[in-house]
């Protein structure tokens, strides 16, 4: 097996800790220089050389964000795929394609409703893999990934005022960088075919509750409130996908297939343990 990760960022990062630590080969295809070689079965290559690196895996991991026209990796390298040894593809999608669900519940079967040009493109580079694997018999896994969070990765709340909105049961859902390498490892490794899959945590929560919670673990007392009918009249369109949306992710399918257990089940596990990151 020999995984290549296109898009190489702070999710490959972690799987490629996870994945590599058990013997497989990755390579990382980037337009960072990275020097780390902590492995002897992990390389990195720049963007120029994709082709190449595509020619030689079985297995991709495709985390590069659509545009307009949808999955960039497939609009640009479709046909090296199909003239490679590439047997399976793992194209990390978002949450976000199930919008707006008024705060109940949605999992892998839930209707798709995305309203913003953001995850509608999702949705559109979902439909292409999904078209090309089934026509060319490769083994295709689509994760919807919520929000992810850890170390590097969170609001920074010591260099600014933290900005608490307030919106009543509105619900998102996020999930521990550790979980999601992990899980993401376990789909590549147990080669399913044609699935879907939701990666979140146990516990949707509103964005108060979490900041709440990073108020308390961090001693802050520096921050306001402000109500989200005044807060949401300069919303971006990038912030409107966030604020629009209320829905809460079901993990139940990811559980139950692979009897696993969260390292930090929910996010008040997870905001305790980041607080000397946050």
């Amino acid at each position: 097996m020999i995984l290549c990760a296109l898009g190489y960022g702070y999710l490959s990062k972690y799987v490629f800790r996870r994945i590599c630590g058990l013997g497989v080969t990755a390579i990382g295809v980037t337009s960072q220089q990275i020097k780390d070689h902590g492995f002897s079965n992990r390389f990195f290559v720049i963007r120029k050389d994709i082709k190449k690196a595509i020619s030689f895996s079985t297995h991709l991991l495709i985390t590069a964000p659509p545009n307009s026209e949808g999955c960039v990796i497939f609009n640009k390298y479709a046909n090296e795929i199909l003239n490679s040894n590439v047997k399976s593809i793992i194209y990390i999608s978002s949450t976000g394609v199930y919008g707006n669900h008024n705060g109940n519940w949605v999992d892998e079967k839930s209707l798709i409703k995305a309203n913003s040009s953001y995850d509608k493109r999702r949705v559109k580079a979902e439909k292409q893999w999904k078209k090309f694997c089934i026509k060319h018999n490769i083994n295709l896994n689509i994760v919807r990934i919520a929000g992810i969070y850890g170390p590097k990765r969170f609001i920074n709340v010591s260099e600014k005022e933290l900005i608490v909105v307030l919106k009543r049961n509105h619900y998102f859902s996020r999930i521990h960088i550790l979980d999601a390498a992990r899980l993401v490892t376990k789909i590549i490794l147990e080669n399913y075919k044609n699935e879907v899959w939701n990666l979140a945590d146990d516990l949707p929560s509103s964005r108060e509750a979490l900041l709440s919670q990073v108020i308390r673990v961090k001693k802050i007392t520096k921050y306001s409130t402000i109500a989200f009918d005044k807060y949401s009249k300069n919303l971006s369109e990038k912030s409107k996908k966030f604020w629009l949306n209320n829905k809460r992710v079901s993990n139940h399918k990811i559980k139950d297939h692979f009897e696993y257990k969260f390292i930090f089940p929910t996010y008040i596990n997870g905001v305790n343990n980041l607080k000397e990151y946050i």
